[in-house]
């Protein structure tokens, strides 16, 4: 029997295949209404008053809460999100800091690479045993097996990855220094590490089609349009060539700095999968209009995301007035669904609340 919250067996969790259909629909046309979903797992974790280290390596207590907390508070789509970022960092051999109430981080005083022969730490690693890759396949099979939905499969993008294993600011300073040092670990970082990963995740889950990279490490302004354009995208379409169509990334932001953000949004689009992500402070500063006349455009599917530090900061109904921006716009047409960004420990429940009723009510 699988312990859902508070040692109580799990619920069956099957009602979410109807948002599962709601956000196809949406994606791919008119659907009956807007879907809304949300990544929650530090706001789950202080919802149900679980200690952060027992929530992010236990998947038999972090699925079943999740699920909980995306039911109560009536989100549309299941999805199963935690730290992305650290997995394969962790299974390297990076250390990790479990810092208070929020997900873990890798521990910035002691990066795992520091110089070239550092990169002899960059092997493959047992996927059954190092880290915490068997926690990662156990939390989609829960999924799986509470909602009877196929999962969708995670990695940390190339780049994000080399970051979180020799600090941004290293890194960085190699691409100008040392470029050939960087070009070695990148593609050491997709051939030994991340492809076999992906692979690993597909021979578990053969029926899930999508494979989702967490990158956010290589927005703007952190980075500049050079180094995303050849720092971060190649290596991504050099994971895609080895381990099939389904991978992509999409969670970059930055174009509003540009001075033409188009710029930005075609290089998404050669990662993405037949659609493209605004988010806030992007969204606010260049109008959902924007994006959704870029979407229209090149007949793509749109998902606008709330900000998570505007939904903790703000009053409920600035939230409900943003939403109710977003989706009044988003949705004209057809191909869209909105998205509540990463929210924090600190999120106000209302806040969740008045997004998800503004939601409903267009």
């Amino acid at each position: 029997m699988i312990s859902g919250v508070d040692g109580k067996p799990a619920q069956d969790y099957s009602s979410f295949q109807t948002g599962a259909r709601l956000l196809e629909e949406a994606l791919n046309g008119v659907p009956q209404r807007t879907p809304v979903y949300a990544q929650l797992h530090d706001f789950t974790a202080r919802q149900l008053g679980i200690p952060a280290k027992e929530f992010y390596t236990r998947a038999e207590i972090m699925v079943p809460a999740i699920l909980e907390i995306t039911s109560r508070f009536k989100l549309d789509v299941a999805s199963i999100t935690f730290d992305v970022y650290n997995i394969e960092a962790e299974g390297l051999g990076q250390k990790l800091v479990f810092n208070g109430e929020n997900m873990p981080d890798v521990d910035r005083t002691q990066p795992l690479i520091r110089s070239q022969d550092d990169l002899r730490l960059i092997t493959t690693p047992d996927f059954a045993s190092a880290g915490r890759f068997a926690n990662v396949i156990q939390l989609h099979s829960l999924f799986q097996k509470l909602t009877g939905i196929n999962p969708t499969l995670t990695f940390c993008a190339p780049f994000s990855l080399a970051a979180n294993l020799m600090g941004i600011e290293r890194l960085i300073k190699a691409i100008y220094y040392e470029p050939g040092f960087v070009n070695e670990m990148m593609v050491r970082l997709v051939e030994e590490v991340l492809a076999p990963w992906i692979l690993y995740q597909k021979a578990h889950f053969p029926q899930s089609r999508r494979v989702n990279g967490a990158d956010a490490v290589a927005s703007l302004p952190i980075i500049n349009l050079k180094i995303f354009k050849k720092w971060v995208i190649p290596y991504i379409l050099r994971l895609r060539r080895l381990c099939g169509e389904g991978v992509y990334v999409v969670n970059w932001v930055g174009e509003a700095l540009l001075p033409k953000p188009e710029e930005m949004l075609e290089l998404k689009q050669q990662v993405a999968l037949d659609c493209i992500l605004g988010q806030d402070p992007d969204v606010e500063k260049l109008t959902p209009r924007f994006y959704k006349d870029y979407a229209v455009a090149h007949n793509l599917a749109l998902t606008l995301g709330v900000g998570a530090r505007f939904i903790t900061q703000s009053k409920p109904e600035e939230v409900s007035a943003r939403v109710k921006h977003y989706v009044e716009v988003g949705k004209q047409g057809g191909r869209f669904a909105l998205y509540l960004c990463n929210l924090d420990a600190n999120t106000p429940p209302e806040n969740v609340c008045a997004a998800v009723a503004a939601v409903r009510q267009e």
